[in-house]
């Protein structure tokens, strides 16, 4: 595979449809004369990965939020690898309500190492960067979080194993894409996307049993904060284990995440409340909520 290293010119694969190209991407912010998806992650990644195929046409169209290229190109059929691949799509999260960022790999040097091809939306059209995995995130900061590399399906290298991460939260991530309907990506490692699924479960829970009239977005803000009830002792049901889960997820054990707020889910909580300056009374209210989920 050539390396990209200069920005796209008058390239169909970085054209949107509407003016004769083949990417069903919006304009790029400022817009480059010759390839008007960018400047954007999105269109230039959905391009890019087309452009390395080379099918002249873009197969697959992974038009979406950013963070969510890894739910749209398994929806394709497509393979995800938790480490880069060459050719692949490189998937970061942001926290709460920042947008995602998607690159492409160019070149891998190491197993710590990489060069990417990358467009940034209200910022460069096209820039390449070298990328080190010293954080854990590929070279991105606090607010973000390393979701998977899309393998690009003209990369002959296999697939790198992916880690099975902890089954209990495989079963949480499992357990919310069924009964929520949520999209996760089953890989057992907590993050943004799992916090925000089972912010999704508590509100629609909220919802269908308080007619708690939420907006059904994943942010644990004061509207969800103040429709919260209080847990205690014999508690059962779905909120309940929502509760227990975050409790796990957040490095507080339990060996049954079985939705019953009894004794060992209590001394969970207080244990929880002690060490986030809240009163230890083992009662989940909104304020431990709030600690629990945002």
């Amino acid at each position: 595979m050539e390396i990209r290293t200069v920005c796209p010119n008058n390239n169909k694969y970085y054209i949107t449809t509407s003016k004769g190209g083949w990417n069903m991407a919006i304009q790029g912010n400022p817009t480059k004369s010759g390839a008007n998806v960018l400047a954007n992650c999105v269109g230039y990644a959905n391009g890019r990965f087309a452009e390395i195929i080379g099918k002249n046409k873009i197969e697959y169209q992974l038009i979406c939020n950013a963070e969510n290229f890894i739910e749209k190109a398994q929806k394709y059929g497509l393979q995800i690898s938790s480490t880069p691949t060459l050719g692949g799509i490189m998937v970061w999260e942001g926290k709460g309500s920042l947008a995602g960022h998607v690159a492409i790999v160019e070149r891998i040097d190491n197993d710590n190492q990489i060069f990417t091809s990358e467009s940034a939306y209200g910022g460069s059209a096209f820039y390449n960067k070298t990328r080190t995995n010293s954080n854990g995130r590929w070279g991105m900061g606090t607010n973000y979080s390393f979701r998977g590399c899309i393998i690009n399906p003209s990369n002959p290298t296999p697939p790198a194993p992916t880690p099975t991460g902890d089954p209990q939260i495989r079963y949480i991530q499992e357990t919310l894409n069924k009964h929520y309907n949520t999209g996760l990506y089953v890989d057992g490692i907590y993050g943004p996307a799992t916090n925000k699924g089972l912010v999704k479960a508590l509100q629609m829970e909220l919802n269908t049993q308080f007619n708690a009239g939420l907006v059904i977005d994943g942010i644990f803000g004061p509207a969800t904060k103040s429709k919260c009830i209080s847990l205690r002792y014999g508690a059962e049901g779905w909120i309940t284990w929502t509760a227990q889960c975050e409790l796990y997820c957040r490095g507080y054990y339990l060996k049954f995440l079985d939705g019953v707020y009894k004794d060992a889910t209590i001394n969970q909580v207080c244990n929880f409340q002690r060490n986030n300056g809240l009163d230890d009374d083992g009662i989940c209210g909104k304020n431990t909520f709030e600690k629990l989920f945002k």
